[in-house]
């Protein structure tokens, strides 16, 4: 709201639709606060949102913070019926959805009006937003985000990629996630302008974008990169070659991945972003200015701080060989998990979150992950990372892309043993037994793929995540039959 007094005339949102000003958005947010009033919206209720990539879903989205109210922002097809659990959870006061046969209000009842109404009063400490996470470690859960927590999220994303406010930055991820919530509250905060656009599936509406709104900034997760990829036929630099800055989150760049924007964006700042929903964009690498660390994530963003502690939450001196968790402290930090006090209490301490995530550091303050606490294979009483098995397949130029899962040692000697999914590179016909033999210079024996399967593509989850319970399904289907 302070920039719409003082940036009043500066374009803060560009829709397909679109194109709003800080002054504009100010009046919109004012007067959609006080029409969510009258349907008996105030302090401390809940209400959910189904995400869109327009200025009505922005300016009531922040309309509600600003009576001090509770968003949950769904994905923008949900319907009442596909929401009935949560609706039941969270008992909210009003339910707003995208389609008028889905059950709820839309976003139609709200008219552009001089109405206006007085901030809510509640601190920094109040709940702001519950959202929800991926499930990729199991059943979703709802993080609660205090107002405190989101000014430090936004202002991670603003210092760990040198967000600036003259950055026209474009928008590409899915509303209701935390990675493009996140950003986009940044951008807002920071003062520069969001352009807000449905994926990138459109090559054509993408270079549009880029052009039209001058767009020096992208923000997308790796899976879409890979798509661009092949959409300008392994020439990115066609299409971005224009930017200032890319940035990246939800999962790792992969290795190869980075060598080609290395190659074709030479003089783009490149970033690499980690976070989490309970915890949002603490690390941050600068891709192009650290080639000789192509498998870390990065370094702890100014004000968090990142330790590697094992599973008494004691810090550890870590190394390749010796991994631990990520114990992350900072502001942004979730207030815990809604309804879940057992769940929350294994993860948040003193402040501090303590991730699912494995990794070590190393002596300059690069972090490397290892995969998730699940996902890290107990092969014979090593710990095996499924990362390290992937970024070594990827160096092999029939590899287009993998992923590494582990099962049970079908001869019940190791525990378990890894299964790598392949797509081949469409460069030349794929043959396990290359890649096994190319594999076979590199890993050490225990870590050999016990199969490796050749599949059309790789199961992600709709951030772009390797999905790899689905392939564990895949692998027990193909087992028992």
């Amino acid at each position: 709201m302070y920039h719409g007094k003082h940036l009043s005339d500066k374009t803060a949102l560009i829709t397909d639709s679109s194109k709003v000003t800080y002054g504009e958005l100010r009046k919109k947010i004012l007067s959609y606060a006080a029409q969510l009033l009258e349907y008996g919206v105030k302090n401390g209720d809940k209400v959910i949102l189904a995400a869109d990539y327009s200025e009505r879903f922005v300016s009531v989205y922040f309309a509600v913070h600003w009576l001090g109210a509770v968003s949950i922002v769904v994905e923008r097809n949900a319907t009442e019926l596909s929401l009935s659990p949560l609706l039941q959870e969270l008992l909210p006061e009003l339910l707003i959805l995208n389609h008028s046969d889905s059950g709820g209000k839309t976003y139609e009842i709200f008219q552009d009006t001089d109405g206006s109404c007085s901030k809510g009063t509640f601190t920094a400490s109040a709940w702001a937003d519950i959202l929800y996470t991926t499930g990729t470690t199991g059943t979703p859960k709802g993080v609660i985000l205090s107002h405190k927590n989101e000014v430090a999220g936004a202002c991670n994303v603003i210092n760990g990629g040198k967000m600036e406010q003259n950055d026209r930055n474009l928008l590409t991820m899915p509303l209701h996630h935390a990675f493009g919530l996140t950003t986009l509250r940044a951008v807002l905060y920071k003062g520069s302008t969001a352009i807000l656009q449905d994926g990138i599936a459109s090559l054509k509406k993408m270079n549009q974008n880029i052009r039209k709104n001058r767009c020096n900034s992208l923000y997308l997760v790796p899976a879409a990169l890979r798509i661009l990829y092949f959409q300008t036929r392994q020439r990115l630099d066609l299409l971005l070659g224009t930017l200032d800055k890319i940035e990246f989150c939800t999962s790792p760049l992969d290795k190869k991945m980075r060598l080609v924007l290395s190659e074709q964006l030479k003089g783009i700042r490149l970033y690499n972003s980690y976070g989490a929903t309970e915890s949002a964009r603490t690390v941050y690498m600068r891709l192009d200015q650290n080639m000789d660390k192509l498998d870390a994530i990065g370094q702890a963003v100014q004000n968090v701080s990142v330790h590697i502690v094992d599973e008494a939450h004691q810090v550890i001196v870590s190394s390749r060989n010796r991994i631990g968790h990520l114990a992350i402290c900072g502001d942004m930090n979730m207030v815990g998990y809604f309804n879940d006090n057992q769940a929350t209490e294994q993860i948040l301490e003193d402040g501090i979150f303590y991730s699912e995530d494995l990794g070590y550091m190393d002596e300059d303050g690069y972090i490397y992950l290892a995969g998730r606490n699940n996902d890290v294979m107990n092969i014979g009483g090593e710990k095996v990372s499924p990362l390290e098995i992937e970024n070594t397949a990827l160096d092999n130029e029939g590899v287009s892309e993998c992923a590494c899962i582990g099962v049970e040692d079908p001869e019940g000697v190791r525990g378990h043993v890894p299964v790598l999914f392949v797509v081949g590179s469409g460069n030349q016909r794929f043959s396990d037994s290359v890649l096994k033999e190319y594999l076979g210079k590199y890993l050490e024996h225990y870590k050999m793929p016990y199969q490796i399967i050749e599949v059309k593509e790789i199961p992600k989850n709709y951030v772009g995540k390797i999905d790899r319970k689905h392939l564990s399904e895949l692998w027990q289907s193909m087992n028992n039959k």
